[in-house]
């Protein structure tokens, strides 16, 4: 036999079996409950028995594969429910907090989209001016071209104006009688 002492839990049957000795055929001295905290003497090997001592100080035998190391899922139970309970508040407070921000990142990409549509518009706008623009500055390098011929056209209209003019006048001046100087003789 070996002996350690070890904490142990009664495993998750209803109740167990304690014995006086280290098999089944000695006699039955009590019972414990499911998830009893029990201390371990000493351990047979042949029988597979476990010495055990309850809280309350009783000595007494069972068969080691009805004590574990952990506690029982009857006295887990409550503990992971409550566990579970806050893990989904958690989870659910998370899940609010997300949809909150999803319907925030919603709106500024709404109003990014916006912006943006307004950005295009804008820039269509613009580029259709400097369309217009390109159009106006090329008449007017047309114009500015044509001046410098137009005006070389007006001054000679000017000058063929007045050239005509010059002619005419020096045409009909002889032909326009002239006046009689008189003759004062006092």
């Amino acid at each position: 036999m070996n002996s350690f002492s070890e904490t142990r839990y009664i495993s998750d049957d209803v109740f167990i079996y304690l014995h006086s000795g280290p098999s089944l055929e000695y006699r039955i001295i009590g019972t414990l409950k499911v998830g009893s905290k029990i201390s371990t003497l000493k351990y047979d090997k042949t029988t597979k028995f476990m010495q055990i001592k309850t809280a309350t100080g009783k000595v007494a035998w069972m068969k080691n594969t009805e004590l574990q190391k952990t506690l029982p899922a009857k006295n887990l139970l409550p503990v992971v429910q409550k566990e579970l309970q806050a893990s989904q508040q958690k989870l659910a407070n998370i899940i609010s907090e997300n949809s909150e921000n999803l319907a925030t990142k919603e709106q500024l990409f709404q109003q990014q989209i916006i912006l943006v549509d307004n950005i295009n518009q804008e820039k269509s706008l613009l580029q259709q001016e400097i369309l217009d623009l390109k159009a106006r500055n090329l008449e007017l390098d047309l114009l500015q071209e044509t001046k410098d011929s137009s005006v070389q056209m007006q001054w000679l209209l000017n000058g063929g104006g007045v050239l005509f003019l010059g002619l005419l006048i020096g045409l009909v001046i002889p032909f326009l009688p002239r006046r009689k100087k008189r003759t004062n003789n006092w």
